[in-house]
């Protein structure tokens, strides 16, 4: 926070005064530590919503995978019900934000020249590895075809296959398929794309409102380690939609969903606000040095709970960008990575999930160096908690803290960043006034 100076209220009107008193007054503390908590709160929500996007995507990618495997399948075994799905009506629109981002599928290929023999065939299927195949480069528009082909088709009875187990398998099959990706398309693209819209909303609210209150240098903040970390929270959401829009002009593919993914991971950065905003919950007002001290001793502890937090999430977030490809089963989503991540970061090892690729070893390396300084933040906060309660039952009745060694305290608390400068002039002064 800028130091604050009164004079900047001079002769400004309403708006101005509201906005100082909101962003940058440290008198107003209790409507600070209010917006602090909805804004951490907030950030919960988005983080979470973005943890639980990653899920709805492997949901989503583990039904088209499924669809267009049977639908080759279908092709090259059932010709009469290939035929019949392909007379089907075909309606561009239906589920096309979701498919227009899938360019490559987990399935089962095989060289062409297996369809003209059904022995070789059925031999090819029997030894192929169908649990996890390796990544095929699919054409959307067409995996899309031939999904809305195949429920418009089965989604009505058709009194020629009425008979035909085959068909009455199919038909149960795409029905599954199609509520899956009927339901995850509602939440990813309604319900989590407006808690993301929310958010946006409120964090650029309150970055370009503390821009406001630093004018007329406005790069205090903004180039300020506070105002980066804001900045980080707020401009993958930015970005993406413009990404869209030059990949849609014919620069999509593969690396341009590559660009895409790599923003919407970077939206994890929301997660480094909470360091920052933990310490505002901090009321120093009307509290003696040892009080103070307490406080800070007990949030040095919450902070690292937090940095633990924070780790286990981006670790686990990047572990699956690299290393899903390789090991969907294991990495397949955020969620499930977490159980690496806690694993790695708290030092267990038990080595039952690790990574295969050169990146996802290499952060697993960087994951493994960070644990030692999580448990050291872990057991200094714990250690003071532990000194401070010790010391009290230690104190000898009756003996007082003099005016220097409260000072002396505060210094220190000045200098770890537990209170403002304005908070140690004024509690300074009215010890020197009590002498």
């Amino acid at each position: 926070m800028p130091n604050y100076d009164r004079s900047k209220l001079e002769g400004r009107s309403g708006f101005d005064l509201f906005m100082f008193e909101t962003f940058d007054d440290p008198d107003n503390i209790k409507n600070k530590i209010f917006v602090t908590y909805l804004i951490n709160a907030l950030i919960f929500i988005s983080i979470g919503a973005i943890v639980f996007e990653s899920w709805v995507d492997n949901e989503i990618e583990i039904a088209q995978a499924s669809a267009e495997q049977t639908y080759r399948d279908i092709k090259s075994n059932h010709p009469e019900i290939f035929a019949a799905i392909n007379q089907a009506k075909y309606n561009k629109e239906l589920y096309a934000p979701t498919f227009a981002e899938t360019v490559e599928l987990r399935l089962t290929s095989h060289p062409e020249y297996l369809t003209e023999n059904q022995a070789l065939y059925d031999i090819y299927l029997a030894t192929a590895n169908t649990a996890s195949p390796e990544l095929t480069s699919v054409t959307p528009s067409e995996v899309h075809e031939n999904f809305v082909r195949a429920i418009t088709f089965f989604s009505s009875d058709n009194p020629d296959f009425a008979n035909d187990e085959n068909y009455l398998a199919l038909k149960e099959s795409y029905a599954a398929w199609d509520s899956v990706i009927s339901d995850q398309t509602y939440i990813k693209f309604t319900v989590l794309k407006i808690i993301d819209y929310i958010a946006l909303v409120l964090f650029m609210i309150e970055y370009f409102g503390t821009c406001y209150v630093n004018m007329p240098k406005p790069s205090r903040y903004t180039l300020s380690v506070n105002g980066i970390i804001d900045a980080a929270a707020i401009a993958p959401s930015l970005i993406e939609p413009i990404v869209k829009i030059v990949l849609s002009g014919g620069a999509g593919g593969l690396a341009g969903l590559r660009i895409v993914k790599t923003l919407r991971l970077l939206r994890l950065m929301r997660l480094l606000r909470m360091l920052k905003l933990a310490t505002t919950v901090m009321d120093n007002s009307d509290k003696t040095p040892e009080e103070i001290k307490a406080q800070a001793t007990t949030m040095s502890l919450v902070m690292a709970l937090m940095f633990l937090g924070m780790s286990v999430v981006m670790f686990s977030a990047l572990m699956v960008f690299f290393e899903r490809g390789a090991q969907p089963d294991s990495f397949g989503h955020i969620t499930q990575a977490m159980w690496w991540g806690i694993i790695t970061l708290t030092t267990v090892g038990y080595g039952d999930v690790s990574p295969i690729t050169p990146a996802g070893q290499i952060l697993a390396g960087v994951g493994g160096l960070m644990s030692v300084a999580v448990f050291a933040m872990l057991l200094g906060a714990v250690g003071g908690i532990i000194d401070e309660f010790m010391g009290t039952d230690d104190e000898t009745p009756g003996v007082t803290i003099s005016p220097a060694q409260e000072i002396a305290t505060l210094a220190d608390l000045l200098e770890a960043g537990h209170i403002s400068r304005e908070e140690f002039d004024s509690k300074k002064t009215k010890l020197l006034g009590d002498i």
